[in-house]
């Protein structure tokens, strides 16, 4: 009978390797590092600085008007107000001057000896002061409103009423006939004022409300 504690009995072999110590797997190597983050972009170049006045919108949106007109404007505005006052003050002389002219009126007409029809030299007189006088004061409130009506709305950028002020100042130059020293003064001062209103820094300005769409508030 075998003795299984036998040495000397043989065994069944078994699968290779059996009995051995397994040796764990080798390890795998590091693991890379993760890329760098890219790098920042150069920045642009720096936009163009803004002109005066922005321009025209080319996208959805609307161009913003301007805030404050430029001194050329300003400057234009005052001067018609400025007209407006001397072409009061021309009326006033011209009234008082036609009113002081009734007696050498009655003269004249009693030297002319011509038909009346009934009325008398003093009525005549009185007649055609009456109308001189009611045309000085008509003219005298259109040209001091008109001026100052159409300058506040050249101010405000209107192109409209920069056309209209031009207009106006040309037919002005007819109170240099009868301005009594006061209408020279008013003439030149509205022709500065159209000028100023047609130079380069009004024109940017009249163009920046127009592209704005409509006149500023």
């Amino acid at each position: 009978m075998t003795n299984p504690d036998d040495e000397s009995t043989p065994r069944p072999a078994g699968p290779a390797g059996a009995g051995e110590p397994v040796s764990p797997p080798p390890a795998s190597g590091p693991t890379p590092p993760p890329p760098p983050p890219p790098s920042h972009s150069i920045p642009s170049a720096p936009p163009p600085p803004p002109s005066s006045y922005p321009a025209a919108a080319t996208g959805p949106s609307a161009t913003v008007a301007p805030t404050s007109p430029p001194n050329t404007v300003n400057i234009a505005f005052w001067l018609y107000v400025a007209g407006a006052v001397l072409s009061v003050i021309s009326g006033i002389i011209t009234i008082a001057v036609v009113s002081g002219s009734r007696a050498d009126q009655v003269r004249i007409i009693e030297q002319q000896g011509s038909d009346l029809k009934g009325l008398t030299a003093q009525q005549v007189a009185d007649a055609s002061v009456t109308f001189l006088v009611t045309w000085s004061i008509v003219t005298l409130i259109f040209w001091a409103v008109v001026f100052v009506l159409f300058a506040y709305f050249m101010r405000r950028g209107a192109n409209w009423a920069r056309i209209v002020l031009t207009v106006l100042t040309v037919l002005s130059l007819l109170n240099l006939l009868t301005g009594f020293g006061t209408g020279l003064l008013q003439v030149l001062a509205t022709i500065v004022a159209v000028v100023l209103m047609w130079l380069r820094p009004s024109n940017e300005y009249f163009g920046a409300v127009k592209a704005a769409k409509g006149p500023r508030v």
